[in-house]
């Protein structure tokens, strides 16, 4: 069985490091050098912003578009402003939800708590000649060869997580020296490969601690093969298996109110609660399956806080079983 699970995490670990990570689409509806397709947006101030209006103005247009719930959006939104407010005279951030569950009063709420200066609003439809395949997705857009047009300069889907990355590209298109070339697009690579290895990984030292845990209590291994009755079963050798179905219908519950709903505030409150529920639940449990293999609270916190392999180490501490169904 040792053999089994040491040969198991060696094939984990090797494929998590080995996966390559992709990049995200790159066609997106617009290339660099392309002229951009005049477009005008409704802004959170009431007013609109015209592409060939800004550009009658500024020198440089950085279309930015992004969703309120998005974390990467968050992460580069202070470094962008830094550098608007030391380059707004010759440039422009235009920041737009591309999300059509993003309100006006939504965004206009984000710019506020954010303390974000440069125009902000919907996308709507004005920007349907851009596919999205990621936010944030930001476009720079430099002087076209006639009054009023605009061409793709650079693109950049994803976040600009470096601060300097966003105001070396700024600088490159206002400085005297640019020559109107424009930059190759930067894609984001994507992560997921390396999620979904983790999860795997994650699901199979569950399934192995389970297992042995099952065993040592006396009951069949097999169940910890099947989600629910294994959730099931862990809490009733534990503490009351009902408990466990409780627990999940919190977890799944808290996903579904913020993917079926709005993200208005009693969503997003909602959502939190469900969360808060399902992990003290599971805290409690953890501790209470610590003491019913014979260790400690300190024990049960910490294989709370790291759910699978906490019970795939708990797993391999040998110790009797003396919970409640030994007691029974």
């Amino acid at each position: 069985m040792k053999k089994m699970i040491c040969l198991l995490l060696a094939v984990l670990m090797i494929a998590t490091v080995n996966i390559p990570a992709r990049a995200a689409s790159s066609n997106i509806g617009l290339e660099p050098g392309q002229e951009v397709p005049d477009f005008t947006v409704s802004l959170t101030d009431g007013t609109t912003a015209a592409l060939s209006e800004l550009l009658e103005e500024k020198e440089l247009v950085v279309l930015n578009i992004f969703a309120t719930w998005c974390a990467p959006c968050e992460l580069e939104f202070p470094g962008m402003e830094k550098v608007y407010q030391a380059n707004s005279d010759r440039m422009v951030i235009l920041s737009v939800s591309g999300d059509s569950g993003d309100t006006m009063e939504m965004v206009a709420d984000y710019k506020e708590a954010h303390a974000l200066t440069f125009p902000m609003g919907v996308a709507g439809d004005a920007l349907n000649f851009i596919n999205l395949s990621a936010y944030p997705t930001t476009i720079f857009i430099t002087r076209g060869d006639t009054a009023g047009s605009g061409k793709v300069s650079f693109i950049k889907v994803g976040a600009f997580i470096d601060e300097g990355a966003f105001e070396e590209k700024v600088n490159t298109f206002l400085s005297a020296d640019y020559d109107g070339a424009a930059l190759p697009t930067e894609m984001a690579k994507s992560s997921l490969p390396q999620v979904l290895a983790m999860i795997v990984g994650a699901m199979v030292l569950l399934v192995i601690g389970r297992w042995r845990l099952f065993v040592s209590a006396g009951v069949p291994g097999w169940y910890s093969l099947i989600p629910i009755l294994s959730t099931y079963k862990e809490y009733a050798i534990s503490w009351v298996g009902s408990l466990g179905i409780a627990a999940i219908l919190c977890q799944v519950g808290s996903g579904a109110v913020l993917l079926l709903s709005s993200h208005a505030n009693w969503t997003i409150l909602c959502s939190a609660g469900l969360m808060i529920m399902y992990l003290v639940i599971r805290l409690v449990e953890s501790v209470k399956l610590s003491k019913a293999f014979g260790r400690g609270i300190l024990i049960g916190i910490l294989i709370g806080i790291f759910h699978s392999p906490g019970r795939f180490v708990l797993s391999l501490i040998k110790s009797e079983y003396c919970g409640p169904a030994a007691k029974s």
